[in-house]
Order: C-alpha cells, then structure tokens, then sequence
C-alpha cells in the first residue's frame, strides 16, 4: 500500500496482552557444523528449548530448516560488543541440507576436539 493511502486501511484497538509473533532474517555468522546441527553467532538470546527455522544459503542453494535452541551464552568482543554463542539441534535433516553440510565440511579442515587425537 502507498505511503499516503495506508491510513485508509482501518485499525481496531488491542485491548489486554496479546502474544505475536515476527519473522526476522539476520545473516548469522555460523561457528562450527555438525549433521546433526550447529553454533551461531547471534546478536539476540534465544531461549533454550525454542524452535526456529532459519534459511541454510551455499552458493545459490538455499535450504530452510527448523532447528531447536539447545544452548545460549553472552559474550563479549574486545569492542565490548555483546553477542551470543547459540547452539541448535536440526529437526529436519532433509537431503538437501545433509548434502549442503557434506559440502561445508568437505570444504573446510576438521577441527578436534580437547581430549581427542
């Protein structure tokens, strides 16, 4: 709708609390991939047990998948800027994205471990 013409849709007041919910998609700096999910880098908490999709991108491959929050911390960069390590857990691991982590893995050189050889 224009800009000039969006005060022509009507409104209804919202009365008591009412829950909603926003879609928002923020490129997330991805930490370390697994098959069975991966550590991001994110600027807002996400609750431990909470279930999001997020949009898997290789190239001109784009792959959604729905993940659950498995761990959340704050950290801080040298700037003193705040972000958080969120750990999640792939709920649909389809062919499609098995075949974009193989390709990501394949890419880059394993990291161990402590404590493994």
């Amino acid at each position: 709708m224009p800009l000039a013409h969006r005060r022509l849709a009507s409104r209804s007041e919202v009365v008591g609390k009412r829950w909603g919910m926003l879609d928002a998609l923020e490129p997330l700096r991805v930490r370390n991939l697994s098959s069975s999910g991966m550590l991001v880098e994110c600027p807002n908490p996400l609750e431990v047990g909470s279930i999001h999709e997020f949009q898997v991108i290789d190239g001109t491959t784009v792959v959604r998948v729905r993940a659950a929050v498995t761990h959340s911390s704050l950290l801080r960069r040298a700037s003193a800027e705040r972000y958080f390590l969120v750990g999640l857990e792939f709920l649909n691991l389809s062919a499609r994205l098995s075949g974009v982590v193989e390709r990501w893995l394949n890419r880059r050189p394993a990291q161990s471990t402590p404590g493994e050889a």
